[in-house]
């Protein structure tokens, strides 16, 4: 199992010289099973380059695309998917379901007139939408795929991906909740309000998680669904993951702010614990287990 990273940026895209060392795309990551089939994981503005390079390598294929919700930074590549436009493609979207909106909703509302010149008509590839509801375990792809519930706008979900005893968790857009208007992170306030998601990590050999903001920073960003960076090293090492990847950077911070949050998070890990590794992650960055 490989995942590569053609997007690692939360909000909105951007460019630029002083965002080129971690990137500037927004979240989309390309997972490769043992048995060499890949899954795409979110479509933020990431899955254009991607989609560039599969269309430079083959001329067909059946590919799934797995969404963790609709906000516009995680679909916002989709029209611009030169697959979806080839015939002798084929894709499964995964999609949570809510009562408000499936997969083929998720393509209709931004490929409408008022906001492209085109809709999913013009596709030429195959696409099979697979709405779920209930979270849980189910096979697919070889692979053992477990889904939770975040703490993020209503319907965010986090994936976490086993193979041959391996496991990647890929958990983007969450806020790790304590209460921060009135308490510092501690790992018991950290546990108590987060138990359920730490055991949903408990053992990973990869936690890709949402590193939006400083804790110095946080006290503004209260509900806003991301997490800091010290309740996230309390978090991973609680769940006792081998290797934190930090993720979904906020876009005004460039890449000596970056370095910087990569240095203050492995500090703090410290404090907590030995035996996570901390990895700023950065686009075309690509981890084999």
């Amino acid at each position: 199992m490989e995942i590569t990273f053609w997007g690692t940026r939360g909000s909105i895209p951007v460019p630029g010289n002083e965002y080129a060392k971690y990137g500037g795309n927004t979240p989309c990551l390309e997972l490769r099973t043992a048995s060499g089939e890949t899954i795409i994981i979110d479509a933020g503005s990431g899955l254009r380059e991607l989609g560039n390079k599969i269309v430079s390598d083959v001329k067909s294929g059946k590919y799934s695309l797995l969404m963790s919700h609709t906000h516009w930074d995680h679909i916002q590549g989709i029209p611009f998917f030169k697959p979806f436009y080839i015939k002798g493609f084929e894709f499964d979207i995964f999609f949570p379901e809510s009562e408000e909106q499936c997969a083929e909703d998720m393509i209709d509302v931004q490929m409408q007139p008022l906001y492209f010149p085109v809709t999913k008509d013009v596709f030429g590839s195959q696409i099979n939408y697979k709405d779920f509801k209930d979270i849980g375990i189910f096979d697919f792809k070889n692979l053992e795929v477990s889904i939770a519930k975040v703490h993020h706008s209503k319907n965010t979900h986090s994936y976490k991906f086993t193979e041959n005893g391996k496991s990647i968790v890929y958990m983007t857009d969450n806020e790790i909740m304590y209460n921060a208007a009135d308490h510092e992170p501690e790992p018991e306030i950290i546990y108590k309000n987060n138990s359920d998601l730490i055991e949903f990590c408990r053992d990973a050999d990869y936690l890709i998680h949402d590193s939006m903001y400083f804790f110095n920073d946080f006290k503004n960003k209260i509900g806003w669904g991301h997490s800091n960076n010290k309740s996230l090293s309390i978090f991973a090492s609680l769940a006792n993951v081998k290797n934190l990847l930090l993720f979904h950077y906020d876009p005004d911070h460039n890449d000596e702010t970056v370095d910087r949050l990569a240095a203050e998070t492995k500090m703090f890990l410290k404090e907590y614990s030995d035996n996570i590794k901390c990895i700023a992650s950065k686009e075309g960055m690509t981890i084999k287990i």
